[in-house]
């Protein structure tokens, strides 16, 4: 056989390659209005980020700094996504992602937490 194309991906690269996409969304959805192929390119940013969450989880060592960490992403960027999405400070109707993501941060916790003990299951 002969030598393989081998592609390696890292966390990284999955990150900026989502950051890439979510830009062509905002691009779309502030700059650029009425290309609505920027937002089909941006869409595929959510699955990427939600994956490098649960990826996070699952190698963090401490979950309540990782935790804060997008707390306080999701306080800093609130306001400026209000202001661009609703033209006003509190904009209800729409949040950014970053609390989906926070969420589902501690769904997963939520979900392993009877994993990680021991006599779980009758064992």
């Amino acid at each position: 056989m002969g030598n393989k194309l081998r592609i390696e991906t890292s966390s990284m690269s999955l990150h900026i390659l989502a950051m890439v996409f979510m830009l062509c969304d905002h691009l779309w959805g502030t700059i650029v209005p009425g290309n609505d192929w920027l937002t089909c390119i941006g869409r595929i940013s959510f699955p990427i980020f939600a994956f490098l969450i649960v990826e996070g989880y699952f190698h963090t060592r401490n979950l309540k700094k990782y935790a804060g960490r997008l707390l306080l992403f999701a306080l800093l960027s609130e306001i400026p996504f209000n202001l661009a999405m609703g033209s006003s400070l509190f904009y209800p109707i729409h949040q950014n992602v970053l609390w989906s993501f926070l969420i589902s941060l501690g769904l997963i916790h939520w979900n392993e937490r009877p994993r990680q003990h021991k006599n779980f299951g009758g064992g």
